[in-house]
């Protein structure tokens, strides 16, 4: 049989781990998320981080910071709202769920409209880029396409935020 101080320490025990667990718990609830893309985050902040990276990569000087900075600007302009009409198209692509009887040529409609909405993206950031390369000196050149290649296969690859583990989904994309 237990006697009774033990008692006493077992329930100052539990009493501690639970106020622990609460205040451990309560941290985590009330924390402001410090990713991007969650709830609260300042507007343009990935972009301003991807075109840092660009800059700091690149070691641009003055004058070549400030035309990638304009360029930038310009192309994120021009970038948003073609990537809200794909938003936009892809979500009346998927409300044709809620019709049973939607034809192919209604499906097929919907996805060439993303379809040429993607490609005017695509041809937006390959300008894009192509002005950001002729803003280099010579001896950047080299640095900025190993830059390119690896920003692209950021752009591309599909499991860039769900395989951080080098799981088995992820071998097809391996080069």
């Amino acid at each position: 049989m237990i006697r009774p101080p033990r008692q006493r320490w077992l329930l100052v025990l539990v009493a501690i781990l639970l106020l622990t667990n609460i205040a451990t718990l309560s941290i985590y609830w009330f924390k402001k998320p410090d990713h991007d893309g969650g709830p609260g985050r300042e507007p343009g902040s990935r972009e301003k981080k991807m075109g840092q990276f660009m800059v700091d990569q690149m070691k641009f000087d003055a004058a070549q910071e400030t035309a990638y900075w304009k360029l930038r600007d310009s192309m994120i302009t021009i970038q948003r709202p073609v990537m809200d009409s794909i938003r936009n198209a892809k979500k009346g692509f998927f409300d044709l769920l809620n019709q049973p009887n939607a034809t192919d040529s209604a499906l097929i409609s919907r996805s060439n409209e993303i379809a040429d909405l993607q490609k005017k993206l695509d041809l937006v950031t390959f300008r894009h880029f192509q002005n950001v390369r002729a803003l280099c000196r010579p001896d950047q050149l080299q640095k900025f396409d190993t830059v390119i290649k690896e920003i692209v296969n950021r752009m591309t690859n599909p499991f860039r935020r769900f395989n951080k583990q080098g799981d088995s989904t992820d071998k097809g994309n391996r080069q």
